[in-house]
């Protein structure tokens, strides 16, 4: 009888050691601790529990060399560069005058263009094509001089571009400003489907100077698409085009006549002028 008892308790004993071995199982399991063994890296136990990388923990997304997450891969996301972000290239002006014409002009010109003198008075670009600092392109660049013709000054505007070989029909002009004889201007030419010529985009300045019978001018162009960028650059070296500096200026005021020293006057006692003297007689 006592027999048959003690096989039931020991049944009880047996079941709550069971229970009690899989309660610390659940427990352990939560609270993230990695029972000892070996993985398929190795002995694993001490290390730093795995990284799930949410529904699909076959993924790969966490970063083996630390642990933590790595960045971001699939479609519709954008790599983003570490570091600091380099400060975007800015065009600007040579930090020197560009003297023509044995000094008569001189101009700050866009780094990365370079004029030459055809003759001595014309000069346009060493190349066929240049590029700013910044690679825009500067299609065409010249800097010169003519006989200031009488008449309108918009005239004068339009002549100069037909010489250019941009016919005046085919010119949209803004921008414009005008001072006497001094003009500045935006065109744009309209796209040639014959040739497969692009829109041209460009910036024209006219000056005079004091006590001269000539006109200066400068032309800067570019395409289309570079003209947003180009455009305050382009008005900028239009506002650094010097004509005749001071030291080759015809004087602005005439200068009065110098003025006849005075007739010597004759010393006292020393006899009448012969002038006197004749009339005496």
């Amino acid at each position: 009888m006592t027999g048959a008892r003690v096989a039931p308790l020991r049944l009880v004993a047996a079941l709550a050691v069971v229970t009690a071995c899989s309660a610390s199982a659940s427990t352990s399991t939560q609270t993230g601790h990695v029972p000892s063994g070996s993985g398929a890296s190795g002995p694993v136990g001490t290390g730093k529990p795995a990284h799930t990388g949410g529904a699909d923990s076959g993924s790969g997304a966490g970063d083996s060399s630390g642990g933590g997450p790595g960045p971001a891969s699939g479609p519709g996301v954008v790599p983003v560069a570490s570091g600091t972000l380099a400060p975007a290239c800015v065009p600007a002006l040579n930090d020197l005058y560009t003297s023509l014409f044995s000094g008569r002009v001189l101009m700050r010109l866009p780094k990365g263009v370079e004029l030459v003198e055809q003759n001595g008075f014309y000069a346009t670009m060493a190349a066929s094509q240049q590029s700013t600092s910044c690679g825009a392109p500067v299609k065409f660049a010249a800097v010169g001089f003519f006989q200031q013709p009488a008449g309108d000054l918009l005239k004068v505007r339009d002549a100069l571009l037909e010489l250019r070989g941009i016919p005046a029909e085919t010119v949209t002009w803004s921008e414009e400003g005008s001072r006497g004889r001094n003009y500045t201007g935006a065109y744009t030419t309209t796209q040639d489907p014959r040739a497969q010529a692009p829109a041209t985009r460009g910036w024209l300045v006219l000056r005079e100077a004091p006590n001269d019978k000539y006109a200066y001018f400068a032309l800067l162009e570019t395409d289309e698409s570079s003209w947003a960028g180009l455009r305050s650059l382009f008005q900028d070296a239009g506002r650094n085009l010097l004509v005749k500096p001071r030291a080759l200026q015809a004087p602005e005021v005439i200068a009065p006549k110098p003025v006849e020293p005075e007739p010597k006057k004759p010393k006292k006692g020393k006899g009448k002028p012969k002038a006197a003297a004749a009339a005496s007689k």
